[in-house]
């Protein structure tokens, strides 16, 4: 008999790409994805950089258009088309995280969380790697019109 597992835990990650320069950020172990969440999340990508204008490029979940998103000094949300993950390159990076813990089955929430970061911090390591896995030509071409 094979193992299997029959629970359900749940739990958020929440990644910023960019698929230029292959940085990435990344908050795991959310317990929920509501909007006072995503304004955290913003909020501490936006401390990333805090002498740059942040642009953001995500999904039309409603969860992601909070009002308090056009209250973060230095952030712009630019929003996807409904229903069209191909044109967001953080959806591939996801793809990754399924894949690091596809077909296991593990003890704890906490130890798929540890293998998850695991592999962000193998994917962090490697921004060529990142830039490769998310860069798609239109991107790439798109940005350098605009810069």
């Amino acid at each position: 008999m094979l193992p299997q597992q029959m629970t359900y835990e749940n739990k958020y990650l929440f990644s910023a790409v960019n698929p230029l320069s292959g940085k990435s950020f990344h908050l795991l172990g959310f317990p929920d994805m509501n909007s006072d969440i995503v304004h955290v999340f913003l909020t501490q990508l936006k401390a990333q950089h805090p002498n740059q204008h942040v642009f953001v490029v995500w999904g039309n979940a409603p969860t992601h258009k909070p009002v308090t998103l056009t209250e973060i000094q230095g952030l712009t949300v630019i929003f996807l088309p409904s229903y069209s993950p191909e044109l967001n390159p953080t959806e591939r990076f996801f793809e990754e995280m399924r894949r690091a813990t596809a077909n296991e089955i593990f003890e704890s929430i906490e130890n798929q969380e540890e293998c998850i970061t695991k592999a962000i911090n193998q994917w962090m390591d490697n921004e060529a790697g990142m830039r490769t896995l998310l860069g798609y030509e239109w991107i790439r071409e798109q940005c350098g019109m605009v810069s």
